[in-house]
């Protein structure tokens, strides 16, 4: 009888410890020379399925490089994902490409000069994607989730 009541207690300290769980990821920026130039820390708190989710403002999540900003939002997405790429220096593009946690390529897109681009992967499964973004000098890559 104690076992199973000890067991009992375990199981509900358990859930309510993961109900109140952080997600955390740290993002480094590089320049050319191979130097830390920026870090991110994204902090998310993870929700139970039956809450509610937020609504009003997305949340972005951005990245200072040497030569330009990133923003990504929102993220998780649904399918819809907005890239601002911002201060690229006049003449100078970006290229971003898309995989797939397998490492499988999904899409490209080349000669961006700054501004909003967006991406529609609604035709994808659900799971974890990785975003490379790179500048001729830098570049920087992003853990996209695709709800």
């Amino acid at each position: 009888m104690k076992a199973r009541f000890l067991f009992l207690i375990i199981i509900v300290i358990g859930v309510l410890c993961c109900r109140q769980a952080q997600a955390q990821a740290v993002t480094y920026g590089y320049d050319a020379s191979g130097n830390r130039i920026s870090r991110v820390i994204t902090l998310n708190t993870l929700r139970s399925s039956n809450e509610e989710q937020p609504t009003g403002e997305e949340e972005v999540y951005s990245e200072v490089l040497k030569d330009f900003t990133v923003n990504i939002y929102p993220n998780p997405t649904k399918g819809e994902l907005t890239v601002d790429i911002a201060q690229l220096p006049e003449g100078k593009t970006a290229s971003l490409w898309l995989y797939n946690a397998q490492g499988k390529f999904i899409l490209q897109k080349t000669g961006l000069s700054g501004g909003s681009e967006r991406l529609n992967i609604s035709k994808q499964p659900k799971g974890i994607y990785l975003m490379k973004i790179a500048t001729k000098d830098s570049s920087t890559e992003w853990k996209i989730i695709k709800e």
